[in-house]
């Protein structure tokens, strides 16, 4: 016998695929549908018959109703109709082959062998598409025969094999054929090995999910988002081509889900309160892998699909609230407690899927400039559980866990109202990490609403209104405790950013600073939206100019104390990036020392003059007014010095940092044109700095 069946001793009728085990070999069966009969069977292995298409793959929604594809062209090839080059047929996650997290794993190379059968490839670039009318692709119709289906031939062809039409349809045909192997042999070109997938899974769930939660390791999982899973794993496995494997498996999900988005959303899991979850959480771990990408390409498409899923969500019903569920007692029977819990698992990982959204809205709005797809401030969904409930192992901890909670569900809506409400407090809120993230992407989008608005606008808050909520915010749930946590600090970064935003739009300020010093830079699109006006050193002497240097050196000075093993948060390569540009900025205007108030209040670095009219009249200035007038120098007490330049080289090491991050390559590659720029023009000591600082990325 040979050495391979020996290894795989159970085999598919229907397509004679062999596996190791027989409950691998029963889900593979599934996606044939039901096993072809006897004769079949005696037919198939007939030396006169030829070979087959497998039978197309069933589909069960979660009514109950099932979806025979191309039916008829399989029936056709089992009664001995001419068979044509069909590409294999994508399998659509539906319970049948779910697979849940909660059981183990099965064969590593018998999954990727399912994997890579249950998916086409992207449309290949090798051949170009044919560019012409519609009418030259069809046949001369035969009015004598009405309604008569036409076949098309390739093999056979008609007559005319010279023209347009045909010569189209050749090429269709043939392109049709190539989509099944081309990703498929970039798959097993890139080396995917069963090691390499379990580290992906592994690391995914250690590294990348305690930043990130949405996925618990009881969640089931379809196949595309368990691909996406694998991808996202990638970037922490260190290996040298990991990322360009983990493309290849982002490429992979992301062609099932453009062409099967519609069966992803007819599909339930057994304890989904609606439809479509699976396909909520595929387009979640997509966009969250594209939109840090390296690949320029990938990043776009990031930008161009991210408000799909709000989409998808409204029409699978996910904004309906439902009743809230009880949690057992902790002596209640293991069969109840289990089941609870699963119910309960279910339904927050619904919630937080659609939540993760709201959060790459604001961080994609932030990256291109453009206001959000969604209105956060109207967001109905509840405050999402404790993280620590989320990430419970078993039932029991789960049930201890939700007794810690001690507050009424309240919406993200009604948290916006009360953070725009001066008379109300938000310091009797439990707020979980992953909750407060939603909400500071929130203020994000709003910001990006008054960027946009260039101006007054009905419905949109006004700057001075959202920094006095998100000081509320600051003081009344981000420094209420005297030692910051992980958690804290990592939100404390991207709570300075957004002001940061606030005081200047960073993909703006970015895109004409590279303009100005004719630096490349492909991070932001739009380089027909540069100022032509824009002025450097002028702005470098206003109030935001210094608000945001402010904002940037406490990023600077939280990250340097954050554990590098906690450093994966989606943020920190936008966070420390808008640092370098506030940086940059000030060096290129050729501002190289800045002196600062060692002590202040972020409410007064926040105080408008138009707002609060009484802090003119005072008869002595504080410091912090003097810094951001431009008057505060050195001699002043309590004050501390900051030498840009050298600041900025820590900022850029901090980006090598976040290497597995793709998109913080670009980001260092920018950043190191404008200490370039900077230190050539107004250093002497320039040529050391430069060679302290490759321009290639630190390997």
């Amino acid at each position: 016998m040979p050495k391979d069946l020996k290894q795989k001793p159970f085999t598919c009728l229907t397509c004679s695929k062999s596996f190791g085990r027989k409950d691998v070999l029963s889900r593979h069966e599934k996606l044939h549908g039901p096993r072809p009969s006897s004769e079949m069977v005696e037919r198939a292995a007939s030396p006169h018959h030829r070979p087959v298409v497998p039978p197309a793959v069933v589909v069960e929604a979660a009514d109950g109703v099932h979806d025979l594809m191309n039916q008829e062209s399989a029936v056709g090839a089992f009664d001995g109709a001419p068979l044509q080059q069909t590409p294999v047929p994508i399998t659509r996650p539906t319970p049948e082959n779910v697979i849940p997290r909660s059981q183990p794993w099965m064969e590593s190379g018998d999954m990727l062998e399912i994997l890579m059968s249950d998916f086409t490839s992207s449309w290949p670039t090798s051949m170009p598409l044919p560019v012409m009318p519609v009418h030259s692709f069809l046949p001369a119709s035969n009015p004598s025969v009405p309604d008569q289906p036409v076949i098309i031939d390739h093999l056979s062809g008609p007559p005319d094999t010279a023209g347009p039409g045909h010569q189209a349809m050749d090429q269709m045909s043939r392109l049709i054929a190539e989509l099944s192997a081309s990703l498929t042999a970039e798959i097993q070109s890139k080396g995917i090995t069963s090691a390499f997938l379990d580290t992906c899974v592994h690391v995914f769930f250690d590294r990348f999910i305690p930043s990130f939660p949405i996925l618990n390791k009881a969640t089931e999982s379809s196949h595309p988002l368990l691909l996406n899973i694998m991808a996202l794993g990638s970037l922490f496995v260190g290996a040298k081509d990991a990322t360009l494997k983990g493309e290849s498996l982002w490429k992979l999900a992301h062609t099932a889900v453009a062409t099967n988005w519609s069966k992803l959303m007819a599909t339930r899991g057994p304890r989904d309160r609606c439809k479509g979850v699976q396909l909520i959480l595929t387009a979640l771990t997509g966009q969250t892998y594209a939109i840090l990408s390296q690949n320029e390409v990938i990043r776009s498409t990031a930008q161009i699909f991210h408000g799909l899923g709000f989409f998808w969500a409204k029409q699978c019903g996910m904004y309906e609230q439902a009743d809230a569920l009880s949690t057992p007692p902790l002596d209640a029977g293991e069969a109840e407690k289990l089941e609870a819990w699963k119910i309960w698992m279910a339904r927050e990982v619904q919630n937080r899927a659609v939540l993760g959204h709201y959060i790459l809205d604001g961080h994609i709005a932030q990256f291109s400039g453009n206001s959000s797809c969604a209105r956060h401030v109207t967001n109905p969904l509840y405050l999402p559980a404790s993280d620590s409930a989320f990430m419970a192992k078993n039932a029991d901890d789960w049930i201890r866990e939700m007794g810690k909670l001690n507050f009424a569900s309240r919406s993200f809506r009604e948290i916006f109202v009360s953070l725009f409400s001066p008379d109300s407090l938000m310091k009797d809120i439990s707020i979980s990490s992953f909750g407060m993230r939603v909400i500071l992407e929130g203020l994000q989008s709003l910001i990006s609403d008054v960027h946009e608005a260039s101006g007054p606008a009905i419905g949109t808050p006004s700057k001075y209104e959202i920094s006095q909520a998100l000081l509320r915010l600051y003081k009344e749930q981000l420094c209420s405790e005297d030692t910051l946590s992980v958690e804290t600090m990592e939100l404390l970064i991207r709570w300075h950013s957004v002001c940061l935003e606030l005081a200047t739009p960073m993909a703006k300020l970015c895109r004409n600073m590279c303009e100005s010093y004719f630096i490349q830079q492909q991070l932001h699109d739009g380089t027909d939206r540069v100022d032509a006006n824009f002025d450097l050193n002028g702005w470098t002497q206003t109030r935001d100019a210094r608000r945001a240097l402010l904002h940037a050196m406490a990023i600077q000075d939280i990250i340097e104390r954050l554990p590098i093993g906690r450093s994966h948060a989606l943020h920190l390569p936008t966070c420390v990036f808008a640092a370098s540009t506030v940086y940059s900025g000030f060096s290129l205007a050729g501002t190289s020392n800045i002196f600062y108030p060692s002590q202040f209040l972020w409410d007064d670095v926040w105080a408008f003059e138009t707002a609060n009219a009484t802090r003119t009249m005072r008869l002595q200035e504080s410091a912090i007014d003097m810094y951001l007038q431009g008057r505060y120098r050195s001699g002043i007490p309590d004050t501390r010095p900051k030498i840009l330049i050298y600041d900025l080289n820590s900022l850029q090491i901090m980006l090598s940092s976040l290497s597995r991050w793709g998109v913080s390559h670009e980001m260092y590659s920018i950043v190191q044109g404008w200490i370039s720029a900077a230190t050539h023009d107004h250093y002497n000591y320039g040529t050391a700095l430069i060679n302290s600082s490759s321009g290639t990325w630190p390997r």
